[in-house]
């Protein structure tokens, strides 16, 4: 009787203990970083009224024991450290850890560990927890930014932290130079002048007296048409070569006019006609030269619609394009006209006008006579015009091609050519010229970066370009705008095969870098710079390159000047990188993290804190992203892990068996008022 009294009793005492957990993980729901605990039962002693018997062969079977139990106790109090939610606070120095770990705290005595990262700086710039004073455990990098294997201390950002100045030892030069950056002449082309045909002239190259090009090509086939008295005149057909000439086909004429017996004779005029005698008895009517679909030749090769016997006709005059040796007087515009110039005395003066640079030069007065030369007039232009570098010169289509120098300040125009004392429109338009390359200056290329000494001084440098006229070659000059003394490498030549890659890059003194002085001679300062050029890798596009378009040069130095520490972030390994006003990034330490064996072994204490105790295990010290499963999430909190559904029915079920249990000892108390009540 009494035993139920006592199981009830110890039903009471561990179910009160089950609520008091439930309670506590409920408080606890908004608590950052906290994590639930659970209540386990066992069941106590047990009193053996009768202890089992084993069967016997051939007789009873065996006998179970007969137990009471003596109630129930708390087997355990657990720790549940399943992962909890993140929040975002946009703090960047609260920290949620992403996995089994936790922050490791230091009251400057002992360590304790925690899985609430809510951190902050104190007034001395300490990494601590705002509630405790609690200072975080890290590894702090050294001057260079380097974390090293030392042991875990307090987490120090000094806002008066500076990063030493790092000279400049690297210049990279990227980006293209123009191909087409050479000083060019402009070129100023005169009309096309012609010339009475000639024997030697090619068929492809001639022209009609009044209709322009005659347009012959290649493989275009010649008739001759015509008849006389007793029949059609009859002849092959002439096939146009490459090298034919003028001449090939009189000849060609005439031997196809013997062959088949007619008394037909052609010949040369004197001004490029082709004449035709008539030798035979009787009148030769309708002839002509053909060629099918050749408007202009079959105007051009028509003679007159009957040619008496022992007569001779022409068609009109076939015109050669002007070569340089032809005289004045022999010559035609593109129009087929004559230039007209009156050689009545013998000779005629021109005047040559035009301009340079934009200014109008005096008109020369030239004396030219019928022999005088369309190369020796062009000649005269240079005279008038200065252009001496290029010899002016007749083209294939009889066009005179004048050159004038390079540069702006050179550029030749509004050339002019007239006839002293009179009008000859003829001749003026006939010298009329045309622009066919514009003048420009040579093309300069200029890039500029900063560098850096070894006290942090900038100092500015500059590349220089020019191109070697008509070579993929070009020159560099490096310059400082301060008073720094160049002490090597100030020039060379950087070369460019021609597909636009760099060949080579060479410095005049046979250096290989540019070395300077930031100050004056004779003054202690910095040390002497050095710096090597990064133009690219040779034969590739990497760098420096030349194609013909406009330059985009760039340049970009390593280095830095000293800078104070203006603002850090922390990774997700805890790094906490320090932000500098030089724009340059170091890293300042890293947030230590502690695991164990057996998690669940931890004391827990207040503040969201835990201990050692000796069924944790060791600290295990080590840091978060190194493939151990571990990461932090910077500017975020852990949840609480506690379900509070879950938490809720199980105070249903603890207030049940609490509830209970309490009416096993109200029964086994009435039980024994009955036996009281026996001796009534």
């Amino acid at each position: 009787m009494f035993k139920s009294l006592y199981s009830g009793v110890s039903g009471l005492s561990a179910n009160l203990t089950n609520l008091d957990v439930i309670g506590n993980n409920i408080a606890n729901s908004n608590t950052v970083g906290f994590k639930s605990g659970r209540v386990t039962f066992n069941e106590m002693l047990a009193q053996t009224m009768q202890s089992a018997s084993r069967p016997v062969s051939g007789g009873l079977g065996g006998v179970n024991p007969q137990q009471i139990g003596l109630g129930t106790r708390v087997g355990s109090i657990d720790t549940n450290f399943n992962q909890g939610n993140f929040t975002t606070t946009g703090n960047k120095t609260d920290l949620a850890i992403q996995g089994n770990g936790f922050f490791i705290l230091s009251d400057g005595t002992s360590q304790t560990y925690t899985r609430a990262g809510v951190f902050g700086l104190d007034s001395l710039n300490y990494l601590v927890s705002p509630s405790t004073g609690l200072k975080v455990q890290g590894v702090m990098a050294d001057a260079a930014g380097v974390i090293g294997s030392g042991p875990m201390e307090d987490i120090y950002i000094d806002p008066g932290l500076v990063v030493p100045a790092r000279p400049s030892s690297t210049l990279q030069l990227m980006g293209n130079l123009d191909a087409s950056a050479d000083a060019q002449a402009s070129v100023m082309q005169s009309r096309t002048f012609l010339t009475a045909a000639g024997g030697a002239d090619l068929l492809t190259a001639l022209n009609g007296s009044t209709q322009g090009p005659l347009g012959l090509n290649q493989g275009d086939q010649v008739r001759v048409n015509g008849r006389t008295a007793d029949a059609d005149l009859t002849a092959g057909t002439f096939a146009i070569g490459a090298d034919s000439t003028y001449q090939d086909l009189v000849d060609w004429l005439n031997a196809e006019m013997a062959a088949n017996g007619h008394s037909v004779a052609f010949s040369l005029g004197a001004t490029g006609e082709l004449q035709v005698a008539n030798n035979g008895a009787t009148a030769l009517d309708g002839l002509s030269l053909t060629v099918t679909a050749n408007t202009a030749f079959n105007q051009n090769m028509v003679f007159d619609a009957a040619i008496a016997a022992a007569a001779t006709a022409t068609t009109s005059g076939l015109r050669a394009y002007a070569e340089g040796t032809d005289t004045l007087a022999s010559l035609y515009d593109a129009a087929g006209n004559p230039l007209g110039i009156d050689f009545d005395t013998g000779s005629a003066t021109l005047l040559i006008g035009g301009s340079v640079g934009g200014e109008t030069i005096d008109q020369r007065q030239v004396v030219v006579g019928p022999t005088t030369t369309l190369s020796e007039l062009a000649q005269e232009y240079q005279y008038a015009l200065g252009t001496h570098s290029t010899p002016a010169e007749i083209n294939a289509t009889g066009q005179m091609v004048i050159t004038g120098e390079v540069g702006t300040a050179a550029a030749i125009s509004e050339m002019t050519l007239a006839e002293d004392g009179r009008i000859n429109t003829t001749l003026e338009s006939a010298f009329s010229f045309a622009q066919t390359q514009q003048a420009t200056d040579q093309k300069a290329f200029t890039v500029s970066t900063t560098v850096y000494d070894s006290l942090g001084g900038e100092h500015t440098v500059s590349f220089n370009f020019e191109k070697v006229a008509g070579m993929n070659e070009w020159i560099w000059q490096a310059e400082l705008e301060g008073g720094e003394q160049i002490l090597s490498g100030q020039s060379g030549r950087v070369t460019f095969s021609d597909t636009g890659a760099i060949s080579s890059f060479t410095y005049d003194d046979q250096g290989g870098a540019i070395t300077f002085r930031p100050q004056a001679t004779g003054q202690e300062g910095a040390a002497v710079v050095s710096l090597t050029v990064d133009y690219g890798t040779v034969g590739a596009l990497t760098g420096l390159t030349q194609f013909e378009g406009s330059g985009n040069l760039r340049s970009v130095a390593d280095g830095y000047g000293a800078g104070t520490l203006v603002d850090y972030d922390i990774d997700q390994s805890g790094v906490i990188t320090g932000i500098f006003s030089n724009d340059t990034m170091q890293t300042i330490a890293q947030v230590g993290l502690a695991q164990f064996s057996n998690p669940s072994g931890l004391m827990r204490e207040a503040n969201n804190t835990y201990r050692l105790s000796g069924n944790s295990g060791l600290a295990m010290e080590t840091f978060a992203g190194l493939g151990n499963g571990v990461n932090l999430v910077p500017g975020a909190l852990e949840t609480s892990n506690v379900d509070l559904a879950k938490e809720f029915t199980n105070l249903v079920v603890a207030q049940r068996s609490f509830q209970a249990n309490s009416r096993v000892i109200t029964t086994a108390d009435q039980v024994m008022q009955e036996l009281v009540n026996l001796i009534r």
